[in-house]
């Protein structure tokens, strides 16, 4: 029994350090660019205060962009997506695409609609 038990995992062994990094350094590297990454983004929460005093388009366009860069870092090596078949990265991606366009057209046209009196049921 436990000779089986070995060989199963010999046989799945190599195709999961196929797909993804076994290095535990990589992972603790990407915690620690997610965690200055956070770090930063707590102190651009605070752009649009008295001392600093930006727009507040400037704001959020500099947390969604860092927002989106961890993002994507989670999803290439947390969610193994660097390491699949592109054909995962294709339909990932087109999803993403398709999503983030659907809520720009949503939120502009409720913005549109908001610039003329209010929603009308």
């Amino acid at each position: 029994m436990a000779n089986q038990t070995s060989s199963q995992a010999e046989v799945a062994a190599p195709h999961h350090d196929a797909h993804a990094p076994s290095n535990v350094r990589v992972y603790i590297q990407i915690f620690v660019v997610l965690f200055v990454i956070t770090m930063v983004e707590v102190f651009a929460s605070y752009l649009d205060e008295p001392p600093i005093n930006l727009e507040t388009w400037i704001e959020i366009t500099v947390l969604v962009a860092l927002a989106a860069l961890k993002g994507l870092l989670v999803v290439m090596f947390y969610m193994h997506l660097r390491f699949d078949s592109r054909w995962f990265t294709t339909l990932f991606t087109t999803g993403i695409i398709i999503a983030t366009l659907m809520a720009i057209v949503f939120l502009l046209l409720w913005g549109y609609k908001a610039s003329l009196g209010g929603l009308v049921l």
